[in-house]
């Protein structure tokens, strides 16, 4: 069974300087294996699917890599 949550909103900068928010959201998977690696989902507000490629930077839809320049909680 998996659950998932809102961990936080990424605010990115993309190479012509102009910015956008991510929201990342960690899917957690209930069972009983302590050694799971969890698992994050990223996306913008639209729902469209951001690739994390780790070390704070994303791939966009459009292509663009996007690189990590703020974090904040979500609005709720």
């Amino acid at each position: 069974m998996a659950s998932g949550s809102r961990l936080s909103d990424v605010i990115v900068k993309l190479p012509d300087r102009s910015t956008c928010r991510v929201e990342r959201r960690l899917i957690a998977k209930r069972n009983q294996d302590p050694s799971s690696v969890p698992k994050y989902v990223c996306t913008l507000p639209t729902g469209e699917l951001v690739t994390w490629l780790g070390g704070g930077k994303y791939r966009l839809p459009c292509g663009s890599v996007a690189v990590a320049v703020a974090h904040k909680p979500p609005e709720r």
